[in-house]
């Protein structure tokens, strides 16, 4: 296991859903048991991958509750508890506490044009609010205001502000993360270039592909780890054939199709997240026949 408590290789939880769509959390504890099984050191739960914008609070927060009870203590627990609003973040962070993370992450209020300072305070009232300790998730992409290098070290000054989830192709700005603030766990957020993230000072990555190929990513973590940089290549050339399909037939529906082809059925994802095609299915079965079976 890795030296700093929260480092290591996260699982991006999925959340099971039921054929129309309501939340199947009898499902959480199987879905635990699986990933656990794969050797992955924590989850992240009820973030983009979980659907998260597309539920409501008090659903948010029952899956929160829900998988702590799964997860039994095994693993770490990051809470992703981003909302647009301050006060639901932090009424989300609450219950993350009340549910015994391990610490929280929020992505940056979205789609109002905030000014930067209004980000940076958003930021500073959630971690002053809670208990537990606070990771940015910084996801250039998605944010209204991204956040510059400058503005993230700013931020891992504040006391229970402890580390960012990387969601960018921008490995330069991991690196000045990790060189300027070494204290702080930095996370690799995009898949397809975890053995880039971590070669340049990642603590670990978080990842919704871990979900169904975590015993790879595993694998891949060790492997830079241990300096053998052509293992761990060859160990992400076959996971980005897999994405690679992902991206093609829609990550999120294409991820929930790859459980159910290992037995965990966990439903459709939610509208407006279109239905996989019969087509779109057989690539699937077809790369996870040969990549992953």
């Amino acid at each position: 296991m890795p030296n700093h408590p929260l480092a290591g290789v996260f699982s991006a939880l999925i959340t099971p859903l039921h054929a129309d769509g309501t939340l199947n959390l009898d499902l959480l504890p199987a879905l635990a048991d699986a990933q656990i099984a794969q050797g992955l050191h924590g989850f992240y739960v009820g973030g983009s991958t979980g659907e998260a914008f597309l539920q409501s609070p008090a659903e948010r927060q029952a899956v929160l509750a829900a998988f702590a009870r799964a997860n039994k203590g095994r693993a770490k627990l990051i809470a992703h508890v981003g909302a647009i609003a301050t006060h639901e973040a932090i009424g989300l962070a609450h219950a993350a506490a009340d549910a015994g993370y391990d610490a929280i992450s929020a992505i940056p209020p979205f789609y109002y044009d905030f000014s930067a300072a209004e980000v940076l305070a958003h930021y500073r009232a959630l971690a002053d609010a809670t208990p537990l300790p606070l990771i940015v998730y910084n996801f250039p992409a998605k944010s209204a205001r991204p956040l510059s290098t400058k503005d993230l070290l700013t931020l891992l000054e504040h006391p229970k502000i402890i580390g960012v989830k990387h969601t960018s192709q921008n490995l330069y700005q991991l690196e000045r993360l990790k060189t300027a603030a070494p204290h702080a766990v930095v996370y690799n957020g995009f898949d397809e270039m975890f053995v880039g993230g971590v070669a340049m000072g990642a603590d670990g990555g978080i990842g919704t592909t871990y979900n169904f190929m975590g015993k790879l990513f595993v694998q891949m973590w060790n492997a830079v780890r241990a300096g053998q940089l052509d293992q761990a290549r060859a160990l992400q050339t076959r996971a980005n054939a897999v994405i690679d399909v992902l991206i093609d037939v829609g990550v999120f529906p294409g991820t929930k199709a790859i459980l159910q082809l290992q037995g965990l059925d966990c439903g459709p994802c939610r509208a407006p997240f279109a239905a996989l095609t019969e087509a779109q299915r057989a690539k699937l079965a077809q790369v996870f026949q040969s990549h992953l079976a």
